[in-house]
């Protein structure tokens, strides 16, 4: 019967006129980038878990040698001690990472598959000049009229031609600030009465508003493009 069976496949082969593909089969998967990732991810963690146990059971075993009533070990059982370990050690570091959180709620943030501090945000020199008050940008003005007033007391009557030739300190031009912007000065021959503009802050502080010294004393809070033209003396 099996001889048989052999000569009538022999012949159908042999009279078989059809196609042949030869070449060894293959399986393979289309897998996209992530997934081949994530499988190579498993894969590693596998036999490293599995190399673990390895390791475990031949130390185990070794130790048991000089301990006989220490019972020796499977391969089996160090498998699952291995497994038991890694949950432990996982919920104790999430319960750290829980605590730390709570701790110090909004310092972290994830940063892929891990947190990481976030860093303190600098703020530029724009942000924290507009934070300046307008009653602080006026008492400092307050301060250069106060001293201009006693440049002209001590002058004749006269303020100063240009904000070089006063007497005082350098630091009553300065405006409040970060930016350490200089206020700027109406050059010329100036009486108190009409009143003229005689010294005025630099538009840095992004509201809008630009605070103007004129001769009498006063101090108007002006917006920019309205400023602009009392300086240009429209």
């Amino acid at each position: 019967m099996m001889v048989r069976t052999v000569l009538l496949a022999g012949c159908v082969s042999f009279f078989w006129t059809g196609p042949v593909q030869a070449g060894m089969p293959s399986v393979s998967l289309d897998l996209t980038d992530i997934a081949q990732l994530r499988l190579q991810s498993i894969s590693f963690f596998l036999m490293v878990l599995l190399l673990s146990a390895l390791i475990l059971k031949l130390c185990w075993n070794l130790l048991a040698k000089d301990f006989p009533k220490l019972p020796r070990i499977s391969y089996k059982g160090a498998l699952g001690v291995s497994v038991l370990w890694g949950l432990m050690f996982l919920f104790v570091l999430t319960m750290i990472s829980g605590a730390r959180e709570l701790l110090t709620p909004g310092a972290w943030e994830k940063s892929g598959r891990t947190y990481r501090l976030v860093e303190d945000k600098q703020p530029d020199d724009a942000s924290l000049a507009a934070e300046t008050t307008l009653d602080e940008r006026r008492r400092k003005l307050g301060e250069l009229r106060s001293a201009l007033f006693m440049h002209v007391a001590t002058h004749q009557g006269k303020f100063p031609g240009k904000a070089d030739e006063t007497t005082f300190a350098k630091e009553f031009w300065l405006q409040p600030g970060p930016l350490q912007a200089r206020y700027g000065y109406v050059a010329g021959d100036k009486q108190a009465d009409p009143s003229e503009p005689l010294a005025f802050e630099q538009a840095i502080y992004g509201d809008d508003q630009q605070l103007i010294l004129f001769t009498d004393g006063a101090i108007k809070v002006l917006p920019t493009t309205k400023a602009q033209d009392v300086l240009n003396g429209k």
